[in-house]
Order: C-alpha cells, then sequence, then structure tokens
C-alpha cells in the first residue's frame, strides 16, 4: 500500500501517535531549509538553546537518497552480518519504570527481539504482515552498512559532524510498519533523517511538565502510547509538537527531548539517525528534570567528576550569558 505524508491512514492502531493526549492541538514544529542557514546559525538558534526543527531537503544530497531504494543494492553491498530484529513494539524507558514494571517489559522485550541474517531480514521485508523493524544496523567494520559509509555525508550547512559522546556518528534504522514509543537521548544531538519513506513524530520539552505528567505512566505502565487519561490525568495537560518527515529531510531532535515515531504507511522505508556531542551547557542543566535525575543516577559511580564537571559548567555558561545580556542592554 503507497501513501504520501499527506494521504489519510488506515484504520487507527493502538499505538497510532493520533491516541496522545491533545494530539488534534499539536502545534507543528518550526521549518527551515539546510541550504538557507549556515552551521554557526544552527548552532546558535536551535543548538545551544535546546530548540528542535524540521529541516527540509537536509540528506537529498546524500548518495543513499537515490541508491538504497532497491533492496537488491543493499544486498550487493552489505555483509550478511546478523542485525537484531524486531515484529512489535518495546518499551523504551524500561530502566526508568517499578520494579515489577521493569521485570515484565525486560522479559518482553527479549521475547520479541531475535538475531538474524541481514540478507533474510531484507527477504521478509518483502512480506506483507506487519511491523519489522531492524534498529540500529552500523556502518563500522562487519556492520550491516560497512560498505555503504559513503553513501552518507552530513548536513549541507554540517557537513562533518563532530564526535558524539554515546552513539555512532550514524546508525541506520529498516522497517515496516514501524512505531517507537516516547523515549529522549540524555546525551548527544540528533538528526533524524528519512532516506526512504516518511514518519509522523510527536515531541514533548525535556521539562517539568512533562516529567511529571509521563512519570506516572512510566512507572506504573511503561509504555506511553494509548494512555488511560482517567487513571493517569496528569496527561490531559501534555502539549505535543508534531513533525511529518519525508524523504530528504532531517528531524533535529535536542538532548533530553520526549518523542515518538510512527512511519506512515506500510511499506519498505529507513531512517538514518545522524549524531553529535550535546553541548556541556545542557547535559549539565539541572533546570530539566532528566539531567537531574541522570545527575543522581551517577552521583556515586566512576562518572560523579564528568557529571560533576557538566554542571558547573552549565552554571558558568548561564552566568556569563546572562551578565552579557545585561550588558547589553
Amino acid at each position: 500500500m503507497n501513501m504520501t505524508a499527506e494521504t489519510d491512514r488506515p484504520a487507527v492502531k493502538p499505538w497510532s501517535l493520533t491516541r496522545f493526549p491533545n494530539y488534534a492541538e499539536a502545534a507543528a514544529v518550526e521549518v527551515i531549509d539546510a541550504h538557507a542557514i549556515s552551521k554557526a546559525d544552527f548552532m546558535r538558534i536551535y543548538v545551544t538553546k535546546n530548540r528542535p526543527c524540521l529541516i527540509k531537503n537536509a540528506v537529498r544530497h546524500w548518495p543513499a537518497f537515490t541508491k538504497w531504494t532497491d533492496t537488491e543494492y543493499l544486498r550487493a553491498n552489505s555483509p550478511n552480518s546478523p542485525v537484531v530484529v524486531r515484529s512489535a513494539m518495546v518499551s523504551e524507558v524500561i530502566g526508568w519504570s517499578g520494579p515489577e514494571v521493569k521485570a515484565a517489559l525486560t522479559e518482553q522485550a527479549d521475547a520479541r527481539h531475535r538475531d538474524i541474517l541481514f540478507h533474510d531480514f531484507l527477504d521478509e521485508l518483502k512480506v506483507e504482515g506487519g511491523p519489522l523493524v531492524a534498529d540500529s544496523c552500523g556502518f563500522t567494520e562487519g556492520a550491516a552498512f560497512e560498505k555503504m559509509k559513503d553513501d552518507v555525508a552530513g548536513m549541507p550547512f554540517m557537513p562533518v559532524l563532530s564526535k558524539a559522546r554515546r552513539y555512532p556518528s550514524y546508525r541506520g534504522f529498516l522497517y515496516r510498519d514501524s512505531y517507537t514509543d516516547w523515549h529522549f537521548h540524555a546525551t548527544d544531538e540528533t538528526f533524524m533523517t528519512q532516506v526512504i519513506g516518511a514518519k509522523e513524530i510527536l515531541l514533548l520539552p525535556p521539562d517539568d511538565a512533562s516529567w511529571e505528567g509521563l512519570r506516572p505512566v512510566i512507572e506504573n505502565e511503561g509504555y506511553l502510547f494509548n494512555i488511560d487519561t482517567e487513571r493517569f490525568p496528569g496527561t490531559r495537560a501534555l502539549r505535543p509538537t508534531r513533525a511529518v518527515v519525508e524523504p530528504g529531510d532531517a528531524l533535529y531532535i535536542p538532548a533530553l527531548w520526549w518523542h515518538a515515531v510512527e512511519s506512515i504507511g506500510e511499506d519498505f522505508g529507513i531512517t538514518v539517525a545522524a549524531t553529535f556531542g550535546t553541548p556541556l551547557h545542557i547535559n549539565g542543566d539541572l533546570r530539566y528534570p532528566i539531567a537531574r535525575k541522570v545527575a543522581r543516577t551517577y552521583l556515586f559511580t566512576p562518572a560523579a567528576p564528568l557529571v560533576l564537571g557538566a554542571v558547573v559548567y552549565s552554571l558558568a555558561y548561564r552566568l556569563l550569558h546572562g551578565v552579557a545580556r545585561l550588558v547589553k542592554r
């Protein structure tokens, strides 16, 4: 079934983004053009201020944009390495759930993932039959996309990405009829690029209102789709931002921002996540509830000096920028 970003959806599924509270009132994410902004302006306007945006024409220059439409090209240019596949959704915030919920979700996630050879996965993609997703296919030696690493090439305004702290610079997601439940990235900035197919994304800011609304659901349910607003009334106040990422576009997802992703249509698609390091003043900003929780988690571990350093840096950054604003007045 071929569908575009603007066509009507088939019957609403239980995990549909349309079921999220206040979906109908979701504001559109800010839109920019990849060829109409400089790296300096992108960093100043969006990255340093932790603001998402939809970037049109972001990856149309990638060789992948034309070559990857043919699964035979993928087969011919990849080692037949194992990839991890799931055919159903899993919770993306298992570690933050209550103990009993965490145990049940972990068992469920283990049952829903399996290893499969990459070429067998490509064959399965051609067979109709519900969700099928290969998450985080790598570009490193021996990985599925190793021989295709030159098919990806940064953004027009940022051809070379700075080194990420946790994730690889690039990782591929191949899918059919996919949904990824609400989650966030504790560090690393992400360009969610669409090479093939379109996706819809909802986002929530990393503020106290989002955390207080979602926290009871995470602790007691684990999943954040199709929320029972009677049981969890705090979710009624959530106001998501919405984006439709079409082929050739990228969505800039800053660290700590909540987001959920649903493919549009049930055809084969490929997403590439391109990442670079988060500014330290954001990682250490304790005004964000996730940053506070991460800081508490690692306070008495070997990573404590790094955490404390980020917090001190963030405080100094905000102080200096506050002084600079006063001077300009």
